[in-house]
């Protein structure tokens, strides 16, 4: 352990002040001088041995326990185990250096340990801040053996931590409303037959099966009516292209539009991961971060493991540049999703992003709405300056609503959502295409 600070107790103060009013005292009793050197010097050796004393480093073992995964804005505790390995009792406060992402409910504590025991406090950590996050140090105030003086030692822990989304709010039933299926506990398969479709088995014959499912050479050799069974095609491709420019960086309701987008989208790697198509993930702004072709339940980890870190930039979106990106290395037909909350200015520079990259993929355009319009149409109008801001606000909305529409005739899965409502949409987006198998 370190020393990082020594520095008078409160008892050393009392004890000085209580040593001054006696050599008043004695002073003004004409006391022998004898008698005060005296009364001078052995509080004085003893509070210079005590602080010798309490320079020594304690006979201290600390070590600290947590899960090394955390959820953003969830409680979690931290466990810190201390060892009194002398043979007195000691009393001490424990602190806790973090990351300045992480906070502590109580920061500090005491607590009195016995001789050759331990003692564990329970510490309450809460992160609002995704990413990478540390418990850098334990720093324990130790006081010496007279209790005159206090030292701060530094226990250094080293212990590194991740801050990942809270899914369990963005699963809840209320985020979840108007799904198709639910994602985490694996989706209901459709059986049909038709173009984009495989072939599961053979299987007997039921009522309501179509004519054309019997298998008739089944049939001939079994001597009873056979029909072939089929399930939704599997090992087709999902891209998201996700923006992470400033537009993204709008608050809104338990976050910003890029929180509820990744939010969203991790869950929605989750679904694709466990149909068992494939899924590739693009975030776009100064710095592009590129995750291809995973495949299978058990690596949505990867996934999250490469974004969970990610927030957007100042920097301004440029639709062309990623979906040049984006063909370079993947130009087979797949599923596109691009999420990204547009502008007045945004779109004219989307148009002929979204036409290119039609000629390689069927595109879905979800775009996050700005709730700073739907406000300033809701204020009540009072004066001429709340009619303008109303207006400008309805000439923006119509503007947009074209827009949209104008994309939809060009064949695009153009949808739009409020921040909240991101999930469900995502996910149905994905389950029509799989089951209308316009793949």
């Amino acid at each position: 352990m370190n020393r990082i600070k020594h520095r008078p107790a409160k008892r050393l103060v009392q004890l000085t002040a209580l040593l001054l009013l006696l050599l008043f005292v004695c002073a003004i009793a004409s006391v022998d001088s004898l008698v005060l050197t005296a009364l001078l010097l052995v509080p004085l050796l003893v509070a210079f041995f005590d602080y010798m004393a309490a320079k020594s480093e304690p006979l201290l073992e600390v070590s600290a326990q947590t899960n090394l995964n955390m959820a953003l804005y969830r409680r979690q505790p931290l466990q810190i185990v201390i060892k009194n390995k002398a043979k007195h009792a000691t009393m001490l406060d424990v602190s806790v250096h973090l990351s300045n992402a992480i906070e502590l409910q109580k920061p500090q504590q005491t607590v009195f340990i016995n001789a050759m025991q331990q003692a564990k406090q329970s510490f309450t950590l809460r992160a609002h801040k995704r990413g990478d996050a540390q418990i850098s140090a334990i720093e324990l105030r130790v006081g010496s053996p007279f209790g005159l003086w206090q030292t701060n030692w530094l226990a250094a822990q080293a212990i590194q931590l991740k801050v990942y989304p809270d899914f369990s709010r963005v699963a809840s039933k209320q985020h979840l409303n108007g799904v198709v299926n639910k994602p985490i506990s694996g989706l209901k398969l459709t059986k049909k037959r038709g173009d984009g479709i495989e072939f599961q088995q053979l299987r007997e014959y039921r009522q309501g099966d179509s004519v054309r499912q019997i298998d008739w050479q089944a049939t001939s050799k079994r001597r009873k009516l056979i029909s072939r069974e089929y399930q939704e095609e599997q090992n087709q491709h999902v891209i998201v292209m996700l923006d992470a420019s400033k537009k993204m960086a709008i608050e809104a309701n338990e976050g910003s539009h890029f929180d509820h987008a990744l939010n969203a989208l991790l869950l929605l790697s989750h679904t694709v991961l466990k149909q068992g198509d494939w899924f590739s993930m693009q975030s776009f702004n100064q710095n592009l971060r590129w995750l291809p072709d995973v495949k299978g339940a058990q690596n949505v980890s990867r996934v999250m493991n490469h974004f969970y870190d990610l927030y957007p930039d100042k920097s301004s979106s440029d639709y062309l540049v990623a979906v040049n990106q984006l063909i370079a290395k993947r130009s087979k037909r797949s599923l596109v999703l691009l999420v990204t909350t547009l502008d007045e200015q945004s779109i004219d520079e989307l148009m002929p992003a979204i036409k290119l990259l039609q000629k390689h993929h069927l595109v879905a355009l979800i775009n996050i709405n700005n709730r700073a319009v739907n406000e300033v149409l809701d204020e009540p109008i009072e004066k001429y300056e709340d009619a303008t801001s109303y207006c400008a606000a309805l000439a923006l909305l119509n503007s947009h609503k074209a827009n949209m529409a104008k994309l939809k005739k060009q064949g695009v899965i153009a949808i739009d959502c409020n921040p909240e409502q991101l999930l469900p949409h995502v996910l149905n987006t994905y389950l029509n295409v799989k089951h209308s198998g316009a793949l």
